[in-house]
Parts: structure tokens; sequence; C-alpha cells
């Protein structure tokens, strides 16, 4: 698993003087360093990668200046910067049965304060109903989000978009009226019991689409679920564990460990219709990964404004050069502060949240008659279900 110990992050201005044939110029370069050894291995690390970086600019090339954070680290080559919170293995007995090998599982807290568990051989599905709603109904869902076609494309604007229109051109009109000094009262009266009509039937249609899309997603559970028992019956070496989380699924393979890039994963994650920027997550980390506590945003405790949406101090485990700090010392210290009172806070309201609900579990004929059994499966999965709280009457988040 690429899930680094200890972060830093190095920048440094360069200049060159101008000469005969070339004008000066100048380049400020920052770049992440990470390492499993120490905050100091870390730093000679991201002061390493300057360096490259230098003799390519001195060399002429076009370089990225500052490496900018992205969305799961999608191309940019940089291990997921997430701090690892504890460590386990699997079987928790430390003993592998008739040979297998044993599972390491790294539980970290993402950049929105979430914990999550990472694990390097037990494949975990990750299922959007956004991607299952594509698959299942194209023509009323695009790719520009979980909402449907129709609300979304931009050659036919929402009804309530219309409605503006409208009334800006009654409110010109009028405004010509008056300046004619003609009676314009009348037009008034028109235009807010026009307006009225239009914006009521504008919240009628998109109730109906707000119904229509629930409908769409109610029927993915049953899908997903015809979806794996034709996998075990086609496969009956195989097995799987659903799960349903907020907004999709979550499959556990439990028939066997294997790793990120095997061949089967692959298959698994097309067959499924996996979510693209997890798939592309567990490749760069090599490992499989599920959230374990609530999204903040969708708590309660957000809403009613007793816990921020953000988590402060995002990069607080960085070591930084004392030339690179751009904030104070006391800056720094509030800001951790404030990080751990968050954390406090949503740790102690995410106890009332599940993040997943068990569904059901599916076994192909030759894993119920195959005597052998993984351990390390059994305690991860139990694990999970206690970290998740799925048996708990607990709102989904």
């Amino acid at each position: 698993m690429l899930i680094p110990k200890y972060w830093a992050q190095y920048k440094q201005r360069f200049e060159l003087r101008e000469t005969p044939n070339k004008p000066s110029k100048q380049a400020t370069i920052k770049r992440y360093g990470w390492s499993d050894i120490s905050q100091s291995a870390a730093l000679t690390h991201a002061k390493a990668r300057v360096d490259e970086v230098h003799k390519c600019w001195l060399a002429g090339e076009d370089i990225l200046r500052r490496e900018r954070r992205e969305e799961y680290n999608a191309s940019n080559g940089i291990p997921i910067r997430e701090q690892i919170i504890s460590e386990h293995s699997f079987p928790e007995d430390g003993l592998p049965n008739n040979n297998a090998v044993a599972t390491q599982l790294i539980v970290t807290r993402n950049s929105y304060g979430a914990q999550v568990a990472n694990v390097d051989n037990i494949a975990i599905i990750d299922v959007d109903n956004d991607d299952l709603l594509r698959h299942n109904y194209p023509d009323d869902y695009n790719h520009h989000g979980f909402m449907p076609a129709f609300l979304v494309n931009q050659s036919n604007p929402s009804a309530k978009v219309k409605v503006w229109v409208f009334v800006i051109v009654f409110i010109l009109i009028a405004s010509v009226i008056a300046w004619l000094g003609l009676s314009w009262l009348w037009l008034l009266t028109v235009m807010f019991g026009a307006t009225a009509y239009l914006w009521q039937q504008a919240s009628v249609r998109d109730k109906a689409r707000a119904q229509k899309y629930a409908d769409d997603a109610a029927s993915l559970l049953p899908f997903i679920t015809d979806l794996i028992k034709k996998r075990i019956t086609s496969h009956p070496n195989e097995s799987f564990r659903l799960y349903q989380t907020p907004a999709g699924f979550r499959i556990i393979a439990t028939h066997d460990v294997v790793s990120p890039s095997d061949s089967v994963v692959e298959e698994w994650f097309a067959y499924f219709h996996a979510d693209t920027n997890y798939v592309r997550l567990c490749q760069v980390q090599h490992c499989f990964r599920a959230r374990l506590t609530a999204k903040p945003w969708r708590m309660n405790e957000v809403e009613d404004n007793n816990l921020a949406k953000d988590i402060p101090a995002k990069d607080f485990w960085f070591s930084f050069e004392d030339t690179d700090v751009e904030r104070s010392i006391e800056q720094r210290q509030d800001e951790l502060k404030a990080r751990k009172q968050w954390i406090a806070d949503y740790d102690n309201y995410a106890k009332n949240y599940r993040a997943c609900h068990y569904v059901e579990s599916m076994i192909g004929k030759e894993v119920a008659n195959n005597s052998k059994a993984h351990a390390n499966i059994d305690d991860f999965v139990q694990w999970h279900d206690r970290a998740c709280q799925v048996n708990k009457a607990l709102p989904l988040a």
C-alpha cells in the first residue's frame, strides 16, 4: 500500500541572470515529499524533487511550478495525503490458516475528516448510484452529475430560468409604457399573475422529476443484487457481501484474497460498474478503500452549525523549512487546536450515524462446498461491520 506516514513541503526560488543570448527569468518551485521513515526523510525527498524540476527548468522545459491538490490525486502521481490513525493485521491472532497471506489494514482520516479503511488484499468494490443510473437509463441521465439529463441539458434550460427571463421581459415592457406615460398597472397585474402560475408549474415539474429520480434510484438495489447473483452463477467459486451506502453500494469479495492489480479485480470493476475515481485510486495507491464514518455534510450537526463542514489544517502533519512557512507559529498552533477540537466533535457526532447498511451475502456453489476458509477475510468483515455500525438502527450518512 502506498500510504506514506510522513509528509513535507519544500519550495525554492531560482533565478537566471540575463545573458547576451537569453533574458533573465525567475521561477519558484514547490514540491511535496513523503517517506515511511521520518519527517526529515520526507523533507529530503521534497528537496530532491525540487532539484529534479529545477534541472528541467534550466534545460528550457515547461514545468509545473506548484503541485495542485487534486481530487483522488487523479493524475499527478502523488500518493494520497491522509493522516494515519491506526494499523491492523488480519487474522487478528496474527496466524493465517492454510498458508494464507495475511491482510494489512491502515485506517486514515481523509481530506474531509472521515475515517477510511485501506486494505491491501481484500477486494472492496465501490459503486455509485449515478453510474448505475447512466447505465440503466442512458436517455434520462448524463455525465453532468446525479440529476436527470433533462435538468442539466444546456439547450433546454429549466422552467424556473424561463420564468426569470419572462419577468425581466415584462419589467422592460412596463418601463417603456411608463416612460411613454401610458397606463401600465394592468401589465404589472398580468406579469405577477403569469409569474405565479409559471412558477407553480415549474415546481410541479421539478417535483415530478425528483420523484422519477427517487423511483429510478430505488430500482438499483434489485439490479445490483441480480448482477451479483448472475456473477456467482457463472463463477461459482466466487462470493460477495453486499452493502448499501447513502449514494450507492459497497461489495466485498469474501471468497479469496486478491491484489488490486489482479486481472479479476479489473473484471469486477467493469462488471459491477465501479466508480471510476475509486478504481483509479485503488490502482495508484495499491489498496482497496472503504469509508467507515459519516461524510460531515450529511450529518445534522453540520446543517445545525454545530460542526464546520470542512476539517481545519488539512496539511497539519507536514514538515516545512523555516523559510517556507507562510503562517506564523501562533497561527499554526491555532489551526492545530481548531483541528483537534473539530475531530473530537466529529468523532462524537459520527457515532450517531452508520456508513453503510448490510443487505445480504451471495455465495457460489463451489465456495459453499469448499472447506478452506480465510480467517483474515472473516475477521476483516467483522471489523468492518463494527466500524461502520452496519447492524445499528442509525441513519446513513
